[in-house]
């Protein structure tokens, strides 16, 4: 389906990431946890970006939709999008699509695997079951490459304050001279055996595509049965 839409709100979430609110203007958008729209960013014959993203919100979240994009350097609509975009712009959302997602009831135990900006679908998932299945055990172990990089860490952190069955585990590969007194290295054996205590766990890693291959095959060697492990790259 193909929406209008509106930037409503634009938050700076690390040093290269921006999160983006999109009004739909009193319209629906069914989705998935996990799923992704195309957007065009801008009034039309002025487009100045566009692509997939990842909704980042719950599908519970009516009336507007939230997305989240890394500015790459050598993608120029990524840049666009940062450099261009100011509240009020218009935009035209196509969707939803992409067979990497959540479904109600999936399993009793979840653990979501991120990379980098592969948290963004994650996100949509953690929402989903916070709000929607609060009962779910969920383990998020996320991995960047520096503490300022770790998208909505400050949210992640106090949605499982609030939710004793929701875990987040960080871990960050180079730390460099900010503050940070968390674990450092990339997502590894010994992080993932503490989400791969329950048999019937499901697992959905996303991330580039180095870290979705050695997080699938480690979980293989853990004895966790390949039906049980969802994944995409980015």
């Amino acid at each position: 389906m193909e929406l209008d839409a509106t930037i409503a709100a634009i938050h700076q979430e690390t040093p290269t990431v921006k999160s983006f609110v999109l009004d739909l203007g009193g319209q629906s958008l069914p989705f998935l946890p996990g799923q992704y729209v195309d957007v065009i960013f801008g009034p039309p014959g002025e487009h100045y970006a566009g692509g997939g993203y990842s909704v980042t919100s719950s599908p519970l979240l009516k009336g507007v939709i939230h997305l989240a994009v890394k500015k790459v350097l050598d993608e120029g609509d990524s840049a666009a999008l940062h450099e261009r975009a100011r509240v009020g712009d218009p935009a035209l959302v196509t969707g939803p699509a992409g067979d990497f997602y959540y479904e109600r009831g999936a399993a009793r135990s979840v653990a979501l695997i991120a990379g980098g900006i592969g948290i963004t679908p994650l996100m949509s998932m953690l929402h989903y079951v916070d709000e929607a299945e609060p009962d779910t055990l969920v383990t998020l172990l996320y991995s960047a490459q520096t503490p300022s990089e770790l998208a909505f860490r400050e949210e992640l952190e106090a949605m499982a304050a609030r939710n004793p069955n929701i875990r987040c585990l960080f871990t960050v590969t180079r730390p460099g001279k900010e503050p940070w007194n968390g674990r450092v290295g990339r997502i590894d054996r010994q992080l993932l055996v503490q989400c791969t205590s329950d048999r019937e766990t499901v697992y959905y890693v996303c991330g580039p595509p180095h870290m979705r291959d050695a997080i699938t095959e480690l979980l293989g060697d853990l004895g966790v049965d390949h039906s049980r492990v969802k994944s995409e790259q980015w």
